[in-house]
């Protein structure tokens, strides 16, 4: 009976000290979990106090349009979305042979063409032909000089034989006077006959002195002979001159005009060739990848036979992987601690919890459309009011954000920016 007691006794004891130990228990776990709200909600004041966090964000990329540069039959090899391209990389071609106008305008400039070099060869056929009578005339000019400086130096020689003559006689009359002058004072002959023979001395003196003059303009006359002028009387031309005068006045409007003739040719030429080269474009064009990038979608499929296409119209776009960065909607409360090239971490919601460094490249606001001046892939969203759109730029993209994943643009992320700095 003793021995009943005290067993019960033992397991009244033992319960009640599990008891006190549960309840113990239960109190450090509601102190644990008061401490572990407590810490929790100082984190996250203090990481909305050094955070600004995103309401939404996406991945986004620039576009560019490929476009046909010339109307004709687009024939675009097999592309798909997610295919990667090389810079410069052949993906089709637009096919035109025939362009009426282009061939109507070439046509017409080679019938130019060939009227002005006809032209230029009828000009430099009369330009050799008045050269070749230039040439005539310059040597029947050259022997009419030599036949008047041959005459004019007869003259001259005539001229001096008179002087010559001349002054014999004067010498001679001079001495007759003197002698009579003599026989005068000795009572011989009369005064008369004295004076006569000293007029006709003065006489001879005075025809010296003509025939002095006489030679000085012989003499003038050949020098101008010889430099082809005429002194006689009013300067008149003979008709060597007066023709020789008029064809190279001839020949040189001639050169004039085969000069503008050339230029006509030179010009038609070069038209000529700017239409051959633009006939070589317009009927094949190749159509190339602008970058290094990735097909986005393939606006026109040709097949193997081509479809007609016009010129401007969009035959593919090619995604840029090269500027690919994430845009992030954030409260404009939030705009004071925002900034331009402040740090900011890009979390990708796929699963992966991946992470990106990156910095902030744009900050606009305002509700409604965003024009942002190029073409991307993805449109931005109507902004609601009071808040911001903020692009990032990343710092490297990863790698299993591959070409065939479209390096990333369209995916949602979650985008933290540093503002403790």
């Amino acid at each position: 009976m003793k021995l009943t007691q005290r067993f019960y006794a033992a397991l009244l004891f033992k319960g009640i000290s599990i008891q006190i130990q549960r309840q113990q228990l239960f109190r450090a776990l509601r102190l644990l979990f008061i401490f572990s709200l407590v810490a929790a909600a100082a984190w996250f004041l203090w990481q909305r106090q050094t955070r600004v966090f995103s309401r939404v964000g996406y991945l986004n990329g620039t576009l560019l349009n490929i476009y046909a540069r010339i109307p004709g039959t687009l024939i675009l090899y097999p592309l798909q979305p997610g295919q990667l391209l090389s810079k410069g990389q052949e993906i089709g071609r637009i096919e035109n042979e025939r362009n009426p106008q282009l061939e109507t305008d070439r046509q017409n400039l080679e019938t130019r063409l060939a009227v002005a070099q006809r032209q230029r060869q009828v000009l430099l056929q009369k330009r050799r032909s008045r050269q070749q009578l230039i040439a005539e005339l310059s040597h029947y000019q050259q022997e009419q000089t030599r036949l008047e400086v041959r005459f004019a130096q007869e003259a001259l020689q005539r001229a001096l034989a008179e002087l010559r003559e001349a002054q014999e006689a004067l010498t001679l009359a001079r001495l007759e006077a003197e002698r009579y002058s003599q026989l005068v004072r000795q009572g011989a002959v009369s005064q008369q006959r004295a004076d006569e023979a000293v007029y006709n001395a003065r006489q001879a003196e005075q025809v010296v002195k003509n025939k002095q003059a006489e030679l000085r303009r012989y003499q003038t006359n050949l020098e101008a002979f010889r430099k082809g002028l005429q002194l006689d009387s009013a300067r008149t031309f003979s008709f060597p001159q007066i023709r020789l005068i008029d064809l190279q006045i001839e020949v040189v409007n001639i050169e004039g005009q085969i000069a503008e003739v050339e230029a006509t040719i030179a010009e038609l030429k070069k038209e000529i060739t700017n239409i051959k080269q633009q006939l070589a474009l317009q009927r094949l064009a190749r159509i190339q990848s602008p970058i290094r990038g990735v097909v986005w979608s393939v606006i026109h499929k040709s097949g193997t036979l081509g479809i007609p296409i016009s010129a401007g119209d969009p035959v593919a776009k090619v995604l840029d992987c090269n500027d690919v960065w994430a845009t992030a909607l954030v409260a404009e409360r939030e705009n004071a601690r925002l900034r331009v090239g402040q740090p900011a971490i890009v979390r990708l919601l796929d699963g992966s919890d991946r992470r990106i460094s990156g910095w902030v490249r744009a900050i606009r606001g305002g509700p409604g459309k965003v024009v942002v001046g190029e073409t991307v892939a993805v449109p931005p969203p109507d902004l609601v009011r009071n808040e911001l759109a903020v692009d990032v730029t990343l710092n490297q993209l990863p790698p299993e954000l591959s070409a065939q994943r479209f390096c990333g643009v369209g995916q949602s992320v979650e985008v933290v920016f540093d503002a403790r700095s």
